[in-house]
């Protein structure tokens, strides 16, 4: 579709008579489309693509849990899909920014509750199903679009994509590609351990980091921060690459893994590790035989991998996985999040065998900005150091803090 830019001001939305308003979830499916990580899904589909991928779950011969379609609700954005005609050009808008444009070709009405089930496996119930529904409008619109990105936080997405992969296959001559989904909330001595392991069946690994609508305590930011210390100081840097994932309503139901998995594939990895303890797996046993939702799928040439529990196992002291470990439960420490998160909330350095401490020090200084304003000025008198006279932020304060606690000659 050929089309000329628009000024992205907020000035400028009142001059469009036509404009659709979408939300950034709404976008980021539209930009996935239009790189091709969806395929073979390419467009927005019209009503009898919509009806025969919800009956059949297939699109071309592929598994696709769910239709493909754009229903943006609001009353302005209803008024605009009922009175769009074939080739009418509809402008795309964001939080106040023109952020495409989108040729008519039909729109149609949808059954809103069906399309939740879709979504949602059923799952209609929960907060996050009525969330989405909120956001579902009665009509769907499909026509070829184009996505002005540029300065966005979407833009920097369309730089790490497909291309930057192979690009990097190629300067590596990676033959075996593994993708990974992670939320890295926050970056723990087990995501270490399984990105090695990875990386000793795999070329290149990519890390499709979680962005969510609501972050919580550690934002985007400092996660990806955090992740990226970690690949640049102790991994083998050209072999791994973070993709930016926002944790959209596509992916929100049990259907969401296969997504994963479409994705990654159309990413040009061949595998994806994924927990066994993955919500979405859906691990059943038939005739003494296990199976996941994986056996259900069609045409989706990716290879995946299941990975066991990792934990901290105080008999063996180091991380093993729970299947190889022959101590009982109660010598494990496990690493969970929300734990790590708690200990991080209340101001304290979380053990060293949970976090390196270098990650540790960066999210404190993160959450607690110049909460050691006052100690710095003593900085030198507190702690050993080169002789020199350096600058000393609340970062510095906390390594050097945790190296003090673990100087053993003193007990």
């Amino acid at each position: 579709m050929e089309s000329q830019k628009r000024n992205n001001s907020k000035e400028s939305i009142s001059t469009f008579k036509d404009a659709l308003f979408v939300d950034k979830e709404a976008v980021f499916a539209l930009l996935l489309c239009q790189e091709g990580l969806l395929a073979p899904v390419s467009h927005l589909m019209n009503e009898e693509e919509m009806q025969e991928v919800d009956a059949t779950g297939l699109y071309k011969g592929q598994s696709f849990p769910f239709s493909f379609i754009l229903a943006p609700s609001g009353r302005r954005n209803t008024i605009v899909l009922k009175n769009a005609k074939k080739g009418n050009v509809i402008t795309l808008v964001c939080e106040g920014n023109v952020c495409g444009e989108l040729v008519v070709d039909s729109t149609f009405k949808i059954d809103k509750q069906q399309r939740l089930f879709k979504i949602m496996s059923g799952d209609i119930y929960s907060q996050k199903a009525q969330d989405i529904y909120r956001r579902l409008g009665d009509y769907a619109i499909c026509g070829k679009y184009c996505l002005f990105l540029e300065n966005t936080r979407f833009d920097f997405m369309c730089h790490i994509g497909k291309q930057t992969i192979l690009q990097t296959k190629k300067n590596i001559q990676a033959e075996n590609i593994t993708a990974m989904v992670l939320d890295a909330s926050p970056v723990t001595r087990i995501h270490e351990r399984i990105f090695r392991l990875v990386l000793d069946e795999s070329d290149l690994l990519v890390l499709m980091l979680l962005r969510h609508r609501d972050e919580g305590l550690l934002d985007f930011h400092i996660r990806k921060t955090c992740l990226q210390n970690v690949i640049d100081n102790y991994l083998p840097t050209n072999r791994i690459l973070i993709f930016p994932l926002d944790d959209i309503y596509l992916f929100a139901g049990a259907h969401g893994i296969i997504l994963d998995a479409i994705l990654a594939q159309n990413l040009g990895c061949d595998r994806i590790v994924i927990g066994e303890n993955h919500p979405n797996l859906t691990i059943y046993y038939d005739n003494q035989k296990i199976y996941s939702i994986f056996d259900t799928i069609k045409d989706i040439k990716i290879h995946v991998k299941l990975l066991h529990e990792f934990v901290y196992c105080s008999q063996c002291s180091t991380i093993v996985s729970l299947k190889t470990c022959p101590h009982g439960n109660h010598h494990h420490i496990h690493y969970h999040s929300g734990l790590l998160q708690g200990i991080l909330q209340a101001g304290l350095i979380p053990p060293t065998i949970l976090m390196r401490k270098e990650v540790s020090a960066k999210i404190l200084s993160y959450l607690y900005p110049k909460r050691f304003s006052p100690l710095l000025k003593q900085f030198g008198a507190m702690f050993a150091n080169n002789g020199m006279i350096e600058k000393q932020d609340d970062e510095d304060f906390y390594l050097k803090l945790i190296n003090l606690y673990q100087t053993h000659s003193l007990k």
